[in-house]
């Protein structure tokens, strides 16, 4: 971990066996990355008046779930509490499709009969 914008005025070791695919929590208290044994882990990190990283706990096994080259392929929900990530294909499942929806909402009212 290094500070920001001046990176160069601190380093912190986080992870005590490796990591990638590092995502902030949105309350900025809870640090995810993936582990070299394919796990999604969370650290509890404080930040002032400096930085100390808490205690690791494994949540959950990330071998069913994509992972990216260097970049997270996960994201954290608003509330911190759930995580939104792409599932690697399984036996008995076709093609995956992915559907992105644009301005469903004026959409919707169309179909409603509003304006």
């Amino acid at each position: 971990m290094r500070p920001f914008p001046d990176a160069d005025s601190g380093r912190w070791l986080v992870s005590t066996n490796g990591g990638a695919e590092p995502v902030w929590a949105h309350s900025g208290r809870e640090l995810f990355y993936r582990n070299r044994t394919n796990e999604l882990v969370v650290v509890q990190v404080i930040g002032d008046p400096t930085f100390a990283a808490g205690q690791q706990d494994v949540l959950f096994s990330m071998a069913d779930y994509l992972a990216g080259n260097g970049y997270p392929m996960y994201s954290v929900s608003p509330d911190d509490r759930r995580f939104v990530m792409f599932r690697t294909g399984t036996e008995g499942v076709g093609g995956a499709e992915t559907y992105l929806v644009t301005n469903w909402f004026t959409e919707l009212r169309e179909r409603m009969g509003g304006n």
